[in-house]
C-alpha cells in the first residue's frame, strides 16, 4: 500500500532529508544500509532496507563461526 507521508524539496546537493518518523516507521536508524532503486518505467526511486549480506546474517545467528571465519 502507497502512502504519501510528505512532499520535499530536492537540495543544491541531491539530497532530501527524511522525517524521523518516517524513518521510525520504516524501521530505520542512521548509519543502517538502504538499497536504491531506480524504475526508469515510471522514473520512481525506491528506498529500501538493504538485506544482510548471507555471511553477516551467518554472524548475528552464530557469532562463533564469524570469528573463526575470521582467523
Amino acid at each position: 500500500m502507497k502512502v504519501l507521508f510528505e512532499t520535499k524539496k530536492l537540495q543544491k546537493t541531491g539530497r532530501i532529508a527524511l522525517n524521523e518518523q518516517l524513518l521510525r516507521n520504516a524501521g530505520l536508524q542512521e548509519g543502517d544500509p538502504v538499497d536504491i532503486y531506480f524504475d526508469a518505467s515510471t522514473k520512481n526511486i525506491i528506498l529500501q532496507r538493504a538485506t544482510p549480506p548471507s555471511s553477516e546474517v551467518a554472524a548475528q545467528t552464530n557469532p562463533t563461526a564469524a570469528s573463526e571465519e575470521r582467523n
